[in-house]
């Protein structure tokens, strides 16, 4: 649980997108910036004296990132994607909690998270930016479909793919 509270003061000192990722990584995910490069190790970020780039996608898969730190994504402007797959710490809270980045992300993956439900796979309809939501192996959801009808008749704009489609998303 500490590593994923955040600390504003810390987020004040070296901005959204560098805490995001500290927290990200500190939960055995992976990030990658605005240039384009990937990050998977911690250690391997620069000093905190040295700037990052823009934070442009998350990825939480078999990672031990929750809900408590999704407050992350706020401020961090250039988010556009994250997927959360296989993580048994990913619920309908942290799914809520994906509001925190609604203003910019565009592409989320929620899959073989087994901790998440109806409702929170529903919550996902609030972030209004969402063109593509790939959705599959949800075995705490008892009627996909349906959830998938809230979600299109919240965002039309959005496509939604199964398991079959997610081929090179």
């Amino acid at each position: 649980m500490m590593f994923n509270k955040p600390d504003p003061d810390r987020i004040k000192l070296l901005g959204p997108d560098r805490t995001c990722a500290e927290w990200v990584l500190r939960n055995g995910g992976k990030v990658v910036w605005a240039n384009g490069k990937k990050q998977t190790d911690y250690n391997s970020l620069p000093p905190d004296t040295q700037s990052v780039p823009k934070l442009t996608e998350i990825d939480g898969t078999g990672s031990s990132i929750s809900h408590y730190g999704f407050p992350h994504l706020s401020g961090c402007t250039d988010l556009w994607k994250i997927i959360l797959d296989n993580n048994k710490y990913i619920d309908d809270r942290a799914l809520k909690g994906l509001n925190h980045g609604k203003d910019t992300l565009t592409h989320v993956q929620v899959s073989e998270c087994v901790n998440v439900t109806d409702m929170g796979v529903k919550e996902l309809s609030s972030l209004n930016k969402l063109q593509t939501l790939v959705l599959f192996k949800l075995s705490g959801v008892n009627n996909l479909e349906d959830c998938k009808k809230h979600i299109q008749s919240k965002l039309p704009n959005c496509k939604l793919i199964g398991e079959e489609e997610k081929v090179g998303v």
